[in-house]
């Protein structure tokens, strides 16, 4: 299942932008299907405290993160004005496992998927940069006794400069 809805890119202000373009991506499976729905994408801005969040334009859209093995699905475009990113957080409104045929609805914990990136924060500085979120959630479905499932991935980032 690839990108459902449109990915909308968004003009901050005059000030000069960088694009960074969001690849999602995932390792091999131990479902059959990961439905997880992305509402929100934000990036924080360093040096600001914790409240400078730079939001991406973007279409709920939902991503299958078992068709992202070995590929990336380009999931949003963002305009962001000069400065230093260190975090990228995912905002999610859903998350469904399909196991042996059997749909779950799924919990994530913090609602939210939150991420360092790379080793080190990228500088907007008229560079674009491409951004590739590894989710690491499908070997992190946990199906409990009693029928409840939860997901707790360990997400990791890359960033390269865009070509």
């Amino acid at each position: 299942l690839m990108l459902s809805g449109h990915v909308i890119g968004i003009s901050m202000t005059s000030a000069p932008t960088s694009q960074v373009y969001v690849y999602l991506t995932d390792k091999p499976v131990k479902v059959d299907h990961l439905y997880v729905t992305i509402s929100q994408m934000a990036f924080h801005m360093e040096g600001s405290g914790n409240t400078t969040w730079v939001t991406c334009g973007l279409t709920e859209a939902t991503f299958d993160l078992t068709q992202l093995v070995n590929t990336s699905q380009l999931a949003a475009q963002c305009s962001l004005t000069n400065g230093t990113y260190n975090i990228i957080r995912l905002y999610v409104t859903g998350v469904q496992a399909v196991v042996n045929g059997q749909t779950y609805n799924c919990t994530l914990p913090s609602g939210r998927f939150e991420v360092q990136l790379g080793p080190s924060p990228i500088v907007v500085n008229g560079t674009s940069y491409d951004v590739t979120v590894d989710f690491g959630a499908v070997n992190s479905v946990v199906i409990t006794g009693n029928g409840k499932c939860i997901v707790v991935p360990v997400i990791h980032t890359s960033v390269k400069k865009h070509p």
